[in-house]
């Protein structure tokens, strides 16, 4: 595998190397150069020097890439989540499902609408004063983007990153985690091969030192970073220092309500399969269950079923449902939170320690009851294969103990009654909230990924998620034929007595004084005339009129 950096679109070797694990075998995948403070500020450089052309090309030129782009994957896609499951660990059909299909309809939704999303529209005016001038908001790309991804999607979440910088008009450095970079450089080679013009998409290893001087490049006028919350932080002080735009997702602790009408069945499915997913390493993984008393028996019966069937092992074998963790360091944090729990009274009827006989970061699916908010697996980021299940009696704790985080991504409902799950997701605090599904909200490239609290700042994906990465313009314009405005100099009494009139005419409450003020501004008839359109005051009569 070519393991050289990608800039300017050349390929670009250094002395420096590292060499990229598989967490299954512990068998290096491939080796990758890693970026010097100088081959890293020369991808900003090219990002900068990209910009002006990517800005105003034509976007049926962009269109057109986006599709070659999209073909090109398309070609690529056993290949590439072949990748995926080497280096991050994922079972090669998920792999497949989540991230590389994932990354398709991303593909195929920003290259459809290149030049349709961020198009300006009009912008209405309420002042009266105003009624004859137009408005409209305009979107306008900042620069070279620094999109900092991580491991735990490592195709999946630089691709959607990348494509609403790109269809922003933005260009970009994409650094890529340390633990997965042969997945982010074939990412480079796809557009490389799309055509994508030299430096709009630069792809650089590099260790944290380096990152950090990327960050606080004057040049860079955004950073997307997604990753945990300390590290989170610490970027938001390094763009303090440039001010410079930035967008985080710091993970989640993503709750389940399962009400007592649910179909036990498809929520016990459903739990099982976005807990263990991708070993429990996803930001929008379900991390905390609380199921109704009425049905918690039946229903933690049936995931511990469902839990006991979920078939571990190499992700490149067939008939394999979880794959190992993708680093030791997560898989040390999650039998600290599995430990933590058992210490503190939690039972574990399925799973709860490694997978035996395999050299890899595997570990069992978990399944943990008589769990409560004092231990670290319902409260902190587990981010690993754990399912801890609690019981609630009312719909009001439910809310409460779902709300009780630090964190605030995503969280579900699972129930047939559409009043009730309405309810719950007004009062859910998330940036997304699912009835009777769990999760599925990343991969649909209209809806927006983001959250509140530690979860981060701002939000990606879709109309929204662009609105974070460009300037909203606001144009005015006044082509009409007056030589003043009402409120310009002189300041005197003629300006004073219209303003006094226009505030009781405008908002007071009383209509005989609405009147009386209508009535009293005859007396600045040539003031108002020579400065405004009469017509200004025709179109606000029903606002003038009403009550």
């Amino acid at each position: 595998m070519d393991g050289r950096l990608i800039i300017r679109n050349e390929r670009v070797a250094t002395g420096v190397t590292l060499v990229s694990e598989n967490p299954a075998t512990l068998e290096p995948v491939g080796e990758v150069s890693v970026a010097s403070r100088e081959l890293c500020h020369g991808a900003v450089q090219a990002a900068k020097d990209a910009y002006p052309l990517w800005r105003w090309l034509d976007p049926r030129e962009k269109r057109a890439i986006f599709k070659r782009a999209e073909n090109i994957l398309a070609r690529r896609a056993s290949e590439a989540a072949r990748l995926i499951a080497m280096e991050k660990g994922s079972p090669y059909p998920e792999s497949l499902a989540v991230e590389v299909f994932g990354a398709l309809q991303s593909l195929n939704y920003y290259g459809e609408n290149q030049g349709r999303l961020l198009q300006s529209h009009r912008a209405g005016h309420h002042a009266p004063l105003f009624f004859h001038k137009s408005g409209s908001f305009h979107f306008h790309p900042l620069g070279p983007t620094l999109i900092i991804s991580p491991w735990n999607f490592p195709f999946l979440i630089p691709v959607c990153d990348i494509l609403s910088a790109l269809t922003g008009g933005n260009t970009v450095v994409l650094r890529p985690s340390t633990s997965t970079p042969l997945t982010a450089l074939l990412i480079g080679e796809v557009f490389v091969e799309a055509g994508l013009p030299p430096g709009v998409l630069n792809v650089v290893v590099c260790r944290v030192p380096e990152a950090e001087a990327m960050i606080t490049d004057p040049d860079v006028q955004t950073v997307m970073f997604t990753g945990s919350v300390g590290i989170g932080k610490r970027v938001v002080e390094l763009c303090s220092r440039n001010l410079t735009n930035v967008t985080l997702e710091l993970g989640g602790k993503d709750p389940m309500i399962v009400l007592p009408d649910a179909d036990l069945e498809r929520a016990a499915r459903g739990a099982v399969w976005t807990a263990f997913m991708n070993c429990g390493q996803s930001c929008g993984s379900i991390e905390r269950v609380y199921v109704a008393r009425e049905i918690a028996e039946a229903f933690t019966a049936r995931v511990v079923e469902l839990a006991r069937e979920v078939r571990v092992g190499d992700p490149l074998v067939e008939d394999v449902d979880m794959g190992p963790m993708a680093t030791a360091g997560q898989l040390k944090v999650v039998e600290e939170h599995i430990a933590d729990a058992r210490e503190r009274g939690a039972a574990i009827p399925v799973g709860g320690g490694r997978v035996p006989g395999r050299p890899g970061y595997f570990i069992e699916p978990t399944v943990l009851t008589g769990v409560d908010h004092t231990m670290k697996v319902m409260t902190e980021e587990t981010f690993g294969p754990t399912l801890p299940i609690m019981v609630f009696d009312s719909d009001a704790q439910a809310v409460a103990l779902a709300n009780d985080s630090h964190y605030g991504l995503t969280a579900s409902v699972w129930t047939r009654d559409r009043k009730r799950a309405g309810w719950f997701a007004e009062r859910l605090e998330a940036g997304s909230v699912t009835i009777n599904d769990h999760m599925y909200s990343f991969v649909e490239p209209r809806a927006i990924w983001g959250g509140i609290k530690q979860t981060g700042m701002g939000r990606s994906h879709g109309p929204f998620g662009l609105h974070e990465l460009v300037n909203i313009k606001y144009v005015g314009m006044d082509f009409l034929q007056k030589k003043s405005q009402t409120w310009w100099f002189p300041y005197n009494s003629s300006l004073s007595g219209i303003m006094e009139k226009a505030i009781a005419l405008f908002h007071g409450r009383s209509r005989p004084d609405k009147v009386k003020a209508a009535w009293g501004l005859r007396k600045e008839f040539r003031r108002l005339n020579d400065t405004s359109p009469l017509l200004n005051y025709l179109l606000a009569l029903p606002r003038i009129l009403k009550r």
